[in-house]
């Protein structure tokens, strides 16, 4: 006889993190109701109880998901620049210690997020905030923002 169904289970609390496992980490609302197939009311337990990992509004991460994409989405969006380069495992880790903003790609229509760290650096453009994953811009947008971005520095 198989095991007793648990109440977290009967609550639909298990069926989201694999959805948003395999959306890369990164689930908006409207994508963890329809491929998971569970309700409303599996989502507001799983919400209300803490199985949830909300990082902006209607968007929801992994428990998996790495401190740096975590904190770029709370801030608005995926890695961007700088950032994203050390998240590739681009970057020297002491060069990357000497940049400490947060750089972050939002489409021309975007919105910062209100716990935003003060130390963001946005970069605006909708073709570079979708020419990588949901994580950060691909590697070669990325290089080419670092680039731009140095160039302001050593002219400011």
């Amino acid at each position: 006889m198989p095991p007793a169904s648990t109440s977290t289970e009967f609550a639909g609390f298990k069926g989201f993190e694999p959805v948003i496992r395999r959306l890369g980490g990164i689930a908006s609302r409207r994508e963890l109701l329809r491929l998971s197939h569970l309700t409303e009311t599996d989502f507001w337990f799983a919400l209300h109880y803490g199985r949830l990992d909300r990082i902006r509004q209607g968007w929801y991460a992994s428990s998996d998901l790495p401190a740096d994409a975590r904190a770029a989405w709370v801030a608005g969006g995926p890695l961007a620049c700088v950032s994203a380069l050390a998240h590739y495992g681009m970057v020297d880790e002491a060069d990357a210690a000497v940049e400490t903003a947060l750089h972050i790609c939002l489409p021309a229509d975007g919105h910062i997020g209100r716990d935003a760290p003060d130390n963001l650096v946005v970069h605006w453009s909708t073709a570079d905030r979708y020419s990588g994953s949901r994580r950060a811009v691909s590697p070669a947008v990325a290089l080419r923002q670092a680039r731009v971005c140095a160039r302001r520095s050593t002219a400011a």
